[in-house]
């Protein structure tokens, strides 16, 4: 008579034979998949932005010396939770393999429904087991393919466990995608969404063999375990093959570019708060606040100190100088050149659109007033004060260091200090943007110099910037700028310049902000090469060390090139 099931628990067993709580199980797994926004971001460990507060775990990387037992927020969010630790990672490939273990047990009604239904949470943890793999794999190199879950009786099975090939990893992430993109549905309606789609598992297959071919997984790789130790002439073919089939099935099923707004700067800046955005395939969605799913405080950790922000990831002067400038009414793009008078007597006129809704600059309009980095100077040119986004506003150890804070993602309807986020934010996984970029790179390295244009100019035209006419390397640089601004701070930079063996030219040298100093009748100077940090890079840092906790307790699992524990 006391033998009852506790009410205040659900067992393991009673999972799989509900389908209403196996439905609960995946979702679960949504819940769980990570996202960019921490206070650490990405993008200050590589030359986009810099960290104000002095690293909190972007150091390793930039300072070089990223170790078995320092990965910093290589491994995981510094301050702000984001699901993408090793630990927590390795977890929830777990959860999906008990779900494959255990899916053939739950109770089915003998109908089509339900069969469709089944089917669907297939490939919907498929896909996530995937999107989980890889952000491993893009960070350490190839992984052991688990499919199985284990107990603590299964001491022996881990102690076997071994790092599969880089090769194997790829054709095993590919062949899941496409299993995916058969079970899973195109898109979806009312609650449902914000599920994986098919549409996103041929865009994640896109992704996956770009990176496939690039030089860094196929020219001189020192071991199986971070690239091909053979070479195939058609991997770059492969690539752009997935990428069209992509964007041909994207476009099928009702996805598009966003276009919502005339002006190109406005449409850009609401693609990434537009929560209803046709243009995203795949998003870990958040809430606003008061729901209490908002995936971070992105807009207390970034907004400038002048309006009570703390001024997190503020971009570097490398980065805004690679925006474009527009000349004759728009019809011309050229370099910036801070050797032309022009440009450094005006250096945030008449750039590329894009520019203004990624960049608070000097002057920039914010919540009702213009941004000021400026320093005042005498006649002697001593500095006197600044603007109210410098040091002399409020708390001086939340100021951009380079003179420059972010703006894409903000939302101006926050208030600053109340940690009152009112809209929500969805963190972008994958979008059509990146796949026309995925097929211009691809198609050029295949030899498709006219393709590679046309893929290319189709976001050139939506971002209000003139066509690319280049050839040769000259385009292939205008690609790997392309993608640089259209895609920066949503973690591709980092992986792109290690994935193009360019590491060395942009993480190797010492990044810079600006220096505005206002003289006393009101002009403006603007200097460049404001010192903010020497960075190191080391070849060994084109990927992440195994952790040694990690190698403690399997010896047998392999430490990546160049590190020792």
């Amino acid at each position: 008579m006391l033998d009852k099931n506790p009410l205040t628990e659900i067992s393991e067993d009673d999972i799989w034979n509900d389908p209403a709580l196996v439905e609960s199980f995946v979702n679960a797994r949504y819940n769980q998949t990570g996202h960019g926004w921490t206070e650490s971001m990405q993008s200050s460990c590589v030359d986009e932005t810099d960290l104000v507060w002095g690293g909190r775990g972007c150091e390793p990387i930039n300072r070089g010396y990223l170790s078995p037992t320092d990965l910093g927020r290589m491994n995981g969010g510094w301050y702000g939770w984001d699901h993408r630790s090793w630990s927590h990672i390795w977890t929830q490939i777990s959860n999906c393999n008990i779900f494959f273990e255990r899916i053939e047990e739950v109770p089915f009604l003998a109908n089509n429904e339900h069969a469709e239904w089944k089917k669907r949470m297939m490939g919907e943890i498929r896909f996530l087991r995937v999107l989980m793999y890889n952000d491993l794999i893009v960070r350490w190199g190839a992984m052991p393919l688990i499919t199985e879950s284990y107990t603590m009786d299964d001491l022996d099975k881990v102690l076997a466990v071994r790092r599969a090939g880089y090769k194997d990893c790829v054709e095993f992430m590919i062949s899941e995608l496409e299993q995916a993109a058969k079970e899973l549905p195109a898109s979806y309606s009312g609650n449902n969404g914000g599920r994986a789609t098919s549409v996103a598992a041929l865009a994640l297959k896109s992704r996956i063999l770009l990176y496939a071919a690039s030089p860094l997984m196929n020219d001189n790789v020192e071991s199986e375990l971070v690239g091909y130790q053979n070479p195939e002439a058609d991997r770059w073919e492969k690539a752009a093959k997935a990428a069209a089939q992509a964007i041909e099935h994207a476009l099928e099923s009702g996805y598009d570019l966003y276009r919502k707004y005339d002006d190109p700067s406005e449409n850009y800046y609401w693609l990434f708060l537009d929560v209803d955005c046709k243009e995203v395939l795949f998003a870990r969605q958040g809430t606003n606040s008061s729901v209490g799913e908002n995936l971070s405080s992105f807009d207390q950790w970034n907004g400038p100190n002048g309006y009570g922000g703390w001024g997190g990831n503020c971009p570097l002067q490398d980065f805004v100088d690679d925006f474009e400038v527009l000349e004759s009414n728009g019809s011309i793009a050229v370099t910036f050149d801070w050797n032309n008078p022009m440009h450094k007597q005006e250096p945030f006129k008449d750039r590329d659109p894009r520019f203004y809704a990624t960049v608070s600059y000097d002057g920039s309009q914010w919540q009702g007033r213009e941004i000021e980095t400026f320093f005042t100077v005498d006649a002697s040119g001593n500095e006197t004060g600044g603007g109210r986004d410098t040091k002399y506003g409020n708390d001086s150890w939340n100021t951009s260091n380079t003179g420059y804070y972010i703006r894409k993602w903000m939302d101006e309807e926050y208030n600053q200090n109340s940690w009152n986020f009112p809209n929500p934010k969805n963190w972008i996984w994958l979008r059509l943007g990146e796949q026309y970029l995925n097929l211009a790179e691809a198609l050029y390295m295949s030899g498709d110099e006219n393709g590679a244009r046309e893929a290319l100019n189709v976001i050139r035209e939506r971002a209000g910037m003139p066509d690319v006419l280049a050839t040769g390397s000259e385009l292939l640089e205008k690609i790997k700028n392309e993608r640089r601004i259209e895609l920066c701070f949503e973690e591709h930079r980092y992986y792109d310049v290690r994935r193009w063996k360019e590491a060395e030219k942009y993480c190797n040298k010492t990044v810079t902000g600006i220096t505005i100093n206002k003289h006393p009748d009101g002009t403006k100077e603007y200097i460049p090469g404001r010192k903010v940090e020497d960075r190191t890079f080391h070849s060994r840092m084109y990927w992440c060390p195994i952790l040694r906790s990690e190698r403690d307790k399997n010896p047998g699992f392999a430490q990546n090139p160049g590190y020792t524990d």
